[in-house]
């Protein structure tokens, strides 16, 4: 507890002889220790009329679900991420601004005065089977960290895609757009959360419907104020809202609330002026989405919506006098709402598994009250799809009751065929050992992993993919799994490992999408390539039988493996996210028929500067590299050419060098073009490299020829004293044949050479000729170096 109230003895109460010993037992008895379990910090009982908005008392009545919440929501209820509490900067008296406030954003780090890391981080040659990587989001803040992405392809249009994000530039998630298979993307716009909330609390999960409309989920958090008896308080609730765009994700419509969570209390003053009951606090939690045709209305196009909700209960209780709340009841239940009108309007949300329980402390769990099951559970994640018939599948995670992050975990799956409005008993599918709150080797929470990622085939073949613990290996923190069923759910496979590494190494993330064609491609996270078990790449395979068998091959590279490598950077957590706790609760692909779309959490330019973290982007049809043109391509030291460059990243810095010295910078337009006029340093003769680097990594280079440079003049030097020393001969062989030496000539230079030659009496031209034409070749280098001067300066 966090203060003591004060008590109020009552009129006709004890003798005052008895109240110092009974005080000194209460005090007693409130210092006792409470049991293990128990041992959590609860919310106290607002002080009766006060309203508090203090954070950490909004934020005490997170405590008993906060490990268990997904993305941003789980940083705010840490504390980690205060966002949502912020109205505008604390000041500070003299210069009106708080410094200890304003993030660091390593403008002073030494590498990015010069040409910034992306010269550090070139792209590596990419795998075979993937095109080179692209970080797709841009900065506008202090705060470079992007996560958390979803992608979705129009079916349609192979080449539009739209992407989603958490996006820490902004109070919301964003969006980008391309329309030419990932090449080029237009973004990021900002899609809002719900105006009577505070933040996005992130998740955002896009959809195509069959029409092209794209539809965004996310949870939106806000704070409301509730009362219990005459007293007030504050507490956080959340929205899952849906926004709408109509013209392919540039436009995006108001938000629409699909659910909210709510504080309720059915506490009333007793006879003695007590308050007694119990207080329900609840948030909702993990949204994902889906669209499908209607199982009995032609022609009508569903969009579905599910989420969890966390239900946290607790009873009020008093100690003499002082009010508190007792230990809490956390419930859990898979719920789903659903819109016939593209997203406008939603049904009430209803449950589509039972609700399960978390107790704390020793809670006598009499018959009756409580509908929950279980004393340890908790579910997460739910994810519908839809069948060609417009059938609905429901697939949650269930901790079962030996709690969260341990022991065993269950998927169980739920079916509706009346369009969501019923849905039948659960059905259990698979059980496997459960993932920890993070792996052993780092710190950014990946239990996410073990939330079910569901797909349907084009024959209505169900997939589901995961990362449990393998049973054989203790020492490995997760391998990926696979079952399939082929009859509509009623039987399944058991699970298949479909990563193909011997190691102990972590993978993690997993994604599935099935392309039209009817492959089912998989992609995650991978730390195989690192002997120190940090830095991970993006990892693929796919299956053209129905996950019968997994790997590819490519019969122009002689290529035939069970998974590739896709990035050709590895990404290091700690670089990315503050501390690597966060690269979010999900990675995605997206399959067409021709294709497969990766995006993924990439903290690449956080190794050659501050933390960095991008969304990175990757495809299976190769991505041209950018290219760089110079005109003129040649020419004398000095001279003024002008750099183009195609192909790179959208508004982004780019530096040029040339020779390997920075020679400019600047910032490519929202087509990734850049152009840039510069003097070409003075050097040597022949080749010199020109090459443009963008801050993500894209770099292209060329050359240009220098027709005449320093080492020319070196030549010239050179050339003068070999005709000094030819003079020096002819000299002393005109010396010998009685002729006047020919230094007397060139020595002279106020003489023209003219005058010289015609005062000069040569007996022999065979003579003569020698030192005219000696003459000559000084009179013509000493033109050049002339030339050269004035153009250099």
């Amino acid at each position: 507890m966090n203060k003591l109230h004060k008590i109020k003895w009552p009129r006709n109460g004890l003798r005052s002889g008895l109240r110092l010993p009974l005080l000194v037992l209460v005090l007693v008895l409130l210092a006792m220790p409470l049991p293990a379990a128990a041992q959590m910090p609860v919310p106290q009982l607002p002080t009766r009329g006060k309203i508090s908005k203090n954070p950490a008392d909004i934020l005490d009545a997170m405590n008993p679900i906060q490990d268990v919440l997904s993305g941003p929501a789980w940083l705010i209820a840490q504390g980690v991420d205060n966002r949502i509490f912020l109205d505008r900067p604390g000041w500070n008296t003299l210069d009106r601004q708080n410094l200890s406030s304003l993030p660091n954003s390593g403008t002073d780090t030494p590498l990015l005065q010069s040409v910034g890391p992306g010269i550090l981080v070139p792209y590596r040659d990419p795998a075979p089977a993937f095109s080179r990587d692209l970080l797709v989001t841009r900065d506008f803040s202090n705060s470079p960290l992007q996560t958390e992405p979803d992608i979705a392809v129009n079916p349609h249009d192979p080449d539009h895609l739209v992407l989603g994000v958490i996006d820490y530039n902004f109070p919301n998630n964003s969006a980008y757009v391309s329309i030419d298979g990932g090449v080029n993307w237009e973004g990021p716009q900002q899609i809002k959360y719900l105006r009577k909330d505070r933040i996005s609390g992130g998740d955002p999960v896009v959809e195509f419907d069959s029409d092209g409309n794209v539809y965004m989920a996310s949870i939106s958090i806000g704070i409301k104020e509730y009362s219990v008896g005459n007293a007030t308080g504050f507490a956080l609730v959340s929205s899952i809202a849906v926004s709408t765009s109509n013209d392919g994700g540039f436009v995006w419509e108001e938000p629409v609330d699909s659910a909210r969570s709510d504080v309720e209390s059915d506490a009333v003053l007793d006879p003695t002026g007590r308050i007694r009951g119990t207080v329900s606090l609840s948030f909702l939690d993990k949204p994902w989405l889906t669209t499908g045709p209607h199982p009995t209305i032609e022609d009508q196009t569903v969009v579905y919506v599910t989420f969890v909700e966390f239900n946290t209960i607790y009873d009020i209780l008093y100690i003499g006098e002082l009010p508190t709340l007792g230990a809490p009841e956390v419930q859990t239940t898979p719920m789903l709402a659903y819109s016939l009108d593209q997203g406008v309007t939603w049904s009430d949300p209803v449950p589509v598994g039972p609700t399960v329980k978390r107790t704390y402390g020793e809670i006598d769990d009499t018959e009756g009250q409580s509908n929950a099951i279980g004393t340890r559970r908790v579910v997460q994640g739910p994810v519908p799809v839809v069948d060609s018939k417009g059938t609905l599948y429901v697939t949650w995670i269930d901790s079962t009751d030996d709690e969260s992050m341990k022991g065993l975990a269950e998927f169980y799956m739920s079916k509706s065929e009346d369009g969501g409005e019923t849905f039948g008993d659960p059905k259990r599918i698979a059980r496997f050992l459960e993932p920890g709150f993070r792996p052993r080797n780092a710190y950014f929470r990946y239990w996410a992993s073990a939330f079910p990622k569901v797909s349907i085939g084009p024959e209505d073949e169900l997939y589901v993919a995961y990362v449990a613990l393998p049973a054989e290996n203790p020492l490995d923190e997760g391998d990926v799994y696979f079952i399939r069923s082929l009859n509509g759910g009623d039987r399944w496979s058991r699970p298949v490992r479909i990563n193909t590494d011997e190691t102990d190494a972590v993978q993690f993330f997993p994604a599935m999408d099935v392309g039209p064609d009817g492959v089912i491609h998989i992609m995650w996270g991978d730390m195989r390539d690192d002997p120190v078990r940090t830095r991970y790449h993006i990892y693929y395979t796919r299956s053209e039988d129905q996950g019968e068998t997994w790997g590819f091959e490519l019969e122009e590279l002689d290529l035939k493996v069970g998974d590739t490598r896709v990035t050709d950077f590895p990404s290091n957590p700690n670089k990315g996210f503050p501390r690597g706790l966060f690269l979010g609760d999900y990675f995605a692909i997206a399959a067409s028929e021709n294709d497969a779309y990766l995006v993924w959490a990439d903290t690449r330019l956080g190794e050659f500067g501050p933390v960095n973290q991008k969304i990175g982007f990757s495809r299976q049809r190769a991505i041209a590299r950018p290219e760089i043109f110079i005109s003129p391509d040649a020419g004398a030291a000095g001279e003024t050419i002008t750099v183009q460059g195609h192909g790179f990243q959208p508004d982004m810095d780019i530096y040029l060098q040339v020779g390997g010295a920075n020679a400019a910078s600047g910032r490519t337009d929202k087509l990734g073009r850049y152009t840039q006029q510069i003097f070409v340093p003075i050097s040597g003769e022949g080749a010199h490299r020109v090459v443009l680097v963008d801050e993500s990594g894209n770099f292209a280079s060329t050359s240009f020829y220098m027709e005449f440079g320093f080492d020319n003049v070196q030549d010239l030097d050179k050339k003068l004293d070999a005709l000094d020393e030819k003079l020096q001969q002819m000299n002393e062989s005109a010396t010998q044949a009685g002729l006047t030496p020919a230094s007397n000539q060139v020595a002279v230079e106020s003489v023209p050479a003219a005058t010289a030659l015609a005062t000069t009496a040569v007996p022999a031209a065979s003579a003569a000729w020698p030192v005219v034409g000696g003459v000559g070749i000084g009179i013509a280098l000493g033109l050049l170096w002339v030339s050269f001067r004035k153009r250099t300066g």
